[in-house]
């Protein structure tokens, strides 16, 4: 499986992320490009996604998202994978975005009940939206293990709603 993560910093710098990555390599054989997403060079980001012809886009924190087609759709509705979006805080910039129509390849996970019950209110059409269990705002070794628990307990959830093979 092909897997290109999209981020705006270093996957290393998130909570669990390496960990996750690991398990999704050494588990799931999976081959994985993590990308930094800078909105100058969007139009290089969307061009490297295509040309890879991943079987599964993550995003962490909505990047990208600003991004719209000539008929003001969201640009990511035209890629030909599943996506597996990670909404690790709140009041993201890019959030007002998830009002617009969005694909059913599109599954987001965010950190808790309470942010959940607030999306779901505000973007009532989003497709798929499911919370990461256990996710922890704090850092050391017990956050770093509990959210790459969270992060591939979501991810089996993911592949079990898309019907993606793993």
């Amino acid at each position: 499986m092909k897997i290109i993560i999209i981020s705006e910093q270093p996957t290393g710098n998130i909570c669990g992320m390496e960990e996750f990555q690991r398990k999704l390599t050494e588990g799931n054989k999976a081959e994985i490009l993590s990308l930094r997403y800078a909105a100058e060079i969007a139009d290089d980001v969307f061009r490297e996604i295509k040309s890879r012809d991943p079987d599964l886009l993550i995003t962490v924190d909505l990047p990208g998202f600003e991004q719209c087609t000539l008929t003001d759709n969201v640009a990511y509705n035209l890629l030909r994978c599943k996506q597996f979006h990670l909404l690790l805080h709140e009041g993201l910039p890019n959030e007002p975005y998830l009002a617009k129509p969005l694909n059913i390849s599109m599954f987001f996970y965010c950190v808790s009940d309470a942010c959940r019950d607030r999306l779901t209110r505000q973007y009532p059409d989003l497709p798929y939206l499911g919370i990461l269990e256990g996710w922890q705002s704090e850092e050391g070794q017990s956050a770093q293990d509990g959210n790459a628990r969270a992060l591939y307990t979501a991810y089996g959830e993911f592949i079990r709603e898309s019907m993606l093979e793993a």
